[in-house]
């Protein structure tokens, strides 16, 4: 039974994949680690670099996005000084997200991605995909798209498009034609640096998993965003049935989700047979290290570390996924005996990652007795994502960040938003605070209004970031406690 669960209540947003009962992957939406590729903005060009032949362009974000020439339509090899000037309106898109010494890579050629075809409004070219070699089909849709591109489009047939037909393909491509029709008429009311458009990420992520898993059912925690699902012409209900959960108690909490999560956070992994792993992460890798801990089994030694290693090799695929590890991995498993033994685990770590969804390459042992693995990292992983350096001990540990704590403390608070007070006492620490309370404090003006009752706070001082609920209560008493903006 596959299952994909949805939170959308509060700022981050989580889904989680359940097979079989057993948790298979988590994927977390937090502001601060959201990617913003794809995302259209209305930007304004604030410094050409002729030397460089691009331009720095104010999307509204620090640091300024940079823009190539090449990455403007028609630029028909014109050096950037002859396309673009300083204060000049620019509609971008994200094609690569910011580092932490250089802003995103933005491209003045607009792509609007649909279920058969992605259309570029001045991309001025076609391509096929290349995944299909019927010569004779790919021929006629090129025709095709002649006859009904007009001068400077651009047109690019994904693998499903051939499988449909011609009026289906041209009433996409007309819809997207009517989005940046409509993207085009917002500008001239709208002030830059502005958002125009943004990416449906969980939208995006949920139907990548369906895809993935064929049929299973849905639950999710609000309403509007499962019409927004039903409305997709890329949702099926015979497959993929909704549940929708109004329980005032966390759904990842009520389902044991935030337990799973807590446990992937955590170094050590147990094994069914009383074997462990010890995951540990460095600047350079991440290190497994397989132990046989309390199990010794009832056969012969060889036979026991055959067995763990085993049980080793299924787990190992599993919090690859779970945790979204990636890179370059380690895997130190027990010494083995006979070669046969090695080539038995080798092959059932090889069978149990082809159930991954990104791409994976293992190597042989080493003469060492290491397994070498590579993971494709397309985002930052769970830990990265959950947790920061700790400050206590120069960074050798990891505790749960400011934002994971911030997010907490809202969801607790909207657990209990029929309770019968006027208002709620939190502590925490002023960088909690700040994120909690979002930017003008607008976050906390909102939860104020969503829960009908007052938040003050109790400001403490703490190593690591600290964000509880301590008590409902009157106004007047809560108002000595605390503060509040």
């Amino acid at each position: 039974m596959n299952q994909i669960i949805i939170s959308m209540n509060g700022r981050e947003k989580r889904v989680a994949v359940v097979q079989n009962g057993r948790a298979e992957r988590f994927h977390l939406f937090q502001p601060s680690h959201t990617s913003l590729v794809g995302f259209i903005y209305y930007g304004i060009v604030t410094k050409v670099e002729k030397g460089m032949n691009a331009c720095f362009v104010n999307i509204g974000h620090l640091p300024n996005g940079y823009l190539h020439r090449d990455q403007l339509p028609d630029h028909g090899g014109k050096p950037i000084s002859q396309l673009v000037h300083q204060g000049q309106k620019i509609i971008v898109q994200v094609i690569k997200d910011k580092s932490e010494s250089k802003g995103p890579r933005l491209s003045a050629v607009i792509e609007w991605s649909g279920e058969h075809v992605v259309y570029l409004p001045e991309g001025n070219y076609i391509a096929l995909s290349k995944k299909v070699a019927d010569e004779e089909k790919r021929a006629k849709l090129k025709t095709w798209i002649d006859q009904h591109k007009e001068p400077g489009e651009g047109l690019i047939l994904r693998t499903k498009a051939f499988e449909s037909d011609e009026a289906n393909l041209l009433k996409e491509w007309n819809q997207l034609r009517g989005e940046h029709a409509r993207l085009l008429q917002e500008t001239r009311a709208v002030k830059a640096p502005i958002l125009l458009r943004e990416k449906p990420l969980v939208k995006e992520e949920v139907f990548k998993e369906m895809t993935a898993l064929k049929s299973g059912e849905l639950i999710c925690d609000q309403s509007a965003f499962i019409q927004e699902l039903k409305s997709d012409s890329l949702y099926s209900e015979s497959n993929w049935p909704v549940i929708y959960d109004s329980k005032e108690e966390d759904l990842f909490t009520s389902l044991g989700l935030e337990d799973e999560i807590n446990r992937a956070l955590k170094q050590v992994v147990w094994l069914p047979s009383g074997g462990f792993l010890v995951i540990e992460r460095t600047e350079a890798m991440t290190v497994i290290d397989v132990n046989t801990g309390k199990y010794t089994g009832k056969s012969s030694q060889s036979q026991t570390v055959l067995l763990t290693n085993k049980e080793a090799a299924v787990e190992i695929a599993r919090q690859l996924r779970l945790r979204d590890i990636s890179g370059m991995i380690i895997v130190d498993f027990i010494d083995m005996f006979h070669d046969k033994d090695r080539r038995t685990v080798e092959n059932l770590m090889k069978k149990e990652v082809k159930q991954d969804l990104k791409s994976v390459f293992i190597r042989e042992f080493t003469s060492l007795g290491l397994m070498q693995i590579t993971r494709k990292k397309t985002k930052p992983s769970l830990s990265e994502t959950l947790t920061e350096p700790c400050g206590v001990c120069a960074g050798t540990g990891r505790v749960l960040s400011t934002e994971t704590v911030a997010f907490r403390l809202e969801r607790q608070l909207l657990e209990r938003r029929r309770e019968e007070a006027e208002a709620v006492l939190v502590e925490v620490t002023e960088e909690v605070r700040d994120v909690f309370a979002g930017e003008n404090q607008q976050s906390h003006h909102d939860l104020e209004e969503w829960l009908n009752k007052k938040i003050y706070y109790s400001v403490v001082e703490s190593p690591f970031p600290v964000g509880e609920m301590i008590r409902f209560g009157s106004l007047k008493e809560l108002a000595a406690k605390g503060q509040t903006f």
